[in-house]
């Protein structure tokens, strides 16, 4: 039996809270797609004592219950698509920059990781910029940040909910979206807009996505 978002193993065990508004999707639809980032993660994560994650997608009952088993972390899912769908909707995505200034309320260097999925694709420059910024300083020293970015220009106006199967595949799932990607970004442009961290793993996919890892550089140890 599939748990309910109120009911999933993670919200009980391992923290993890429902953003008021939030969609929640545990399909198991479609092909399994080969990830070859998320293993990456799990492991730069593996000796961490109760790991805080911070997800930007939608709720996926299925993830928060796979990253609590493998990690004993604490989620928390901000899902940045429902609010850039709204603002689509509002015709007011030119305030997507200044809205995503305020939205969130981590403090510096709280977090060990960030699964931001495909989100900055559907942002423009400046609105992707202001979000890169802020994932670098919520980053601890050491922590790592989950991008896919498309190298092709995908106007169909659909979002995908990113499924774990496994440490090594996802499930692809899609639901109408009030616009499609609208940036494509070089492997320059990762680096520029996420200044202060370093690309630790990058693969390019058949289905002609970029998966990337990006790594804050650990704290020096004590001198002697």
């Amino acid at each position: 039996m599939t748990d309910t978002p109120d009911r999933s193993l993670g919200a009980r065990l391992f923290g993890w809270a429902r953003r008021p508004g939030s969609s929640h999707d545990d399909g198991r639809g479609g092909p399994p797609v080969a990830t070859k980032v998320l293993a990456r993660l799990l492991a730069a994560l593996a000796h961490r004592e109760a790991p805080v994650v911070a997800d930007l997608g939608p709720v996926v009952g299925t993830n928060v219950s796979f990253l609590g088993e493998q990690l004993g972390c604490r989620l928390r899912v901000e899902d940045l698509y429902a609010d850039i769908d709204r603002l689509t909707r509002e015709q007011v995505v030119d305030t997507t920059a200044a809205f995503l200034s305020q939205r969130f309320r981590f403090e510096p260097e709280s977090l060990d990781a960030v699964l931001c999925w495909d989100v900055l694709d559907y942002l423009e420059k400046p609105a992707a910029t202001v979000l890169a910024r802020q994932v670098v300083e919520w980053l601890k020293p050491g922590g790592v940040v989950l991008c896919f970015f498309s190298t092709v220009a995908v106007p169909t106006p659909v979002y995908t909910r990113y499924v774990i199967v496994d440490a090594d595949h996802l499930v692809h799932r899609t639901s109408p979206a009030a616009h499609g990607r609208r940036t494509v970004y070089q492997s320059r442009d990762i680096e520029r807009l996420f200044a202060g961290l370093g690309v630790s793993e990058s693969f390019l996919l058949l289905n002609k996505t970029r998966q990337v890892l990006l790594r804050k550089q650990a704290a020096a140890p004590p001198r002697a």
